[in-house]
């Protein structure tokens, strides 16, 4: 499991803290940057977004291909959306659901819709 901060390989039991109102699970040289919250459940979930209208089931395939089809590293692509690499490393594999700002700068960023 990679840190959501630095990207590097966890070793031992990640973190589960919240920097700037997101959970995140980091490594422990990361989990100073947040609040340390409870123990972390090894189960991943992703909860529905339920104030916005549909969001693509293939948006993670649509944002990777907009990406490559710009010739876009995940890293270009991050500091274009202002957004750390594990943002971009997450959506591409779905694990994380974009909320209505990310959408956005999505759409302005890449040109591709993901809401049907």
């Amino acid at each position: 499991m990679e840190c959501e901060v630095c990207g590097l390989e966890i070793t031992g039991e990640p973190r589960r803290v919240l920097i700037d109102g997101v959970v995140m699970l980091v490594c422990e040289r990361c989990s100073s940057m947040g609040r340390k919250l409870g123990e972390v459940e090894h189960k991943l979930t992703i909860e529905p977004w339920f104030d916005m209208p549909e969001l693509a089931e293939d948006y993670p395939k649509r944002i990777r291909q907009a990406r490559e089809k710009l010739g876009l590293t995940q890293e270009e692509l991050a500091k274009r959306l202002s957004e750390r690499v594990s943002v971009v490393k997450r959506l591409e594999a779905g694990t994380l659901v974009p909320d209505e700002q990310l959408v956005k700068k999505i759409r302005r960023v890449l040109g591709i819709e993901l809401i049907e």
